[in-house]
């Protein structure tokens, strides 16, 4: 991957790239990360499960990104799908430029070495691409995300609407039709132009947010500081064995203020996949709000961190799981479980963040 490395000295960077040979991100990585941007690229969940079943063919450790199975072994590891079904989705994945396909004479995937020379003929699925290209698929994936939550938030602004029109007028059709039609899936446009349709010039429960200003995170000077907005509704997420709601939940022991640097330091994994110098914490939420849906932490739950930890806590929660996500089975559960569900009592992630940089091999 065309991944520059975080250099020793803060907001510079080595000039030696990662390859697909020496880092490549881990197959559930990879598919959570086109989950979330599927929306962006076309791609069907039937098409991203047989690149899941091609990925699985891969050994771990290789020099090259050929899956060399044949269709009746990938058609196994899909449920049995026809052969023509993964020629199909072979032919999508070459035309979004996610992989190369390798044909040899005999249509037969294999690979012939020459011991002399050093060089190998590879007939296959060639998957560089994918790997090549997933930077460019985290920051779709992230945009995904935001999408779906600005969606989320204009559906309820004009549910607010719609409900302030029918109290004074119940047979508004205009009304009644928005809140049927919030029934379907939308985009972002469909929901502007709904809204717009409303006899309404604005919600009256929309306010300032203190936290976020012209699209940017608002910072507060320390993790005490962060506004913490805690909401309950009739669907509210909770953990289904143990709940600490907002109110009576513990509070953590008071934690000291981090660095750049000494988060840096502490979780290499997760700054070797930012392209751009991280020198604030600024820098530090936002490349956070990039690295969760490619871990599998979706929306929802960085909400509800962000609600128990702050802004900045829920940061350094997701940049401290990416350094050690390979021991972690299932990424997304195990942050809730820390950061909302039954293990969040007491949890500080200034605490992990220096356990981590103690972990950390100290130059010579």
């Amino acid at each position: 991957m065309a991944l520059t490395q975080v250099a020793a000295s803060i907001g510079e960077r080595a000039g030696t790239l990662l390859s697909a040979d020496n880092s490549r991100p881990e197959r559930h990585i990879i598919i959570d990360t086109l989950r979330q941007a599927a929306p962006l690229m076309g791609l069907k969940a039937t098409v991203i499960a047989t690149l899941d079943a091609m990925l699985s063919c891969l050994p771990p450790k290789r020099q090259h990104n050929t899956v060399f199975a044949s269709n009746a072994t990938l058609a196994f590891r899909r449920n049995g799908i026809s052969d023509r079904t993964i020629r199909r989705h072979a032919a999508i994945l070459q035309e979004l430029g996610l992989l190369v396909r390798r044909d040899s004479s005999n249509r037969k995937r294999f690979s012939k070495r020459n011991v002399v020379e050093g060089t190998a003929l590879r007939f296959g699925f060639d998957l560089t691409p994918l790997f090549q290209r997933f930077s460019e698929l985290a920051e779709l994936a992230a945009q995904a995300v935001r999408e779906n939550d600005q969606i989320a938030y204009v559906k309820a602004k004009i549910r607010a609407a719609a409900n302030d029109i029918l109290q004074t007028e119940p047979d508004n059709i205009d009304a009644i039709i928005a809140i049927r039609t919030l029934r379907r899936k939308l985009s972002l446009a469909e929901c502007d132009s709904l809204l717009a349709g409303l006899d309404i010039e604005a919600v009256e429960a929309e306010q300032p947010c203190e936290d976020v200003v012209a699209g940017e995170v608002k910072m507060s000077g320390n993790d005490g500081q962060n506004v913490r907005h805690h909401h309950n509704s009739n669907k509210e997420h909770i953990d289904t064995k143990e709940h600490h709601s907002p109110k009576t939940r513990p509070s953590p022991q008071r934690a000291i203020p981090l660095s750049v640097p000494e988060i840096l330091s502490a979780c290499p994994e997760a700054a070797q996949f930012s392209l751009t110098p991280v020198k604030t914490m600024s820098d530090v939420v936002l490349h956070a709000r990039t690295l969760a849906p490619m871990l599998g932490i979706d929306s929802r739950n960085y909400q509800d961190a962000q609600e128990q930890l702050g802004i900045e806590g829920t940061a350094l929660t997701v940049w401290a799981i990416m350094q050690f996500h390979e021991k972690v089975q299932k990424v997304g559960a195990y942050f809730r479980s820390i950061t909302s569900g039954r293990n969040s009592a007491g949890f500080v992630p200034e605490q992990l963040i220096r356990r981590l940089s103690q972990a950390q091999p100290q130059p010579i």
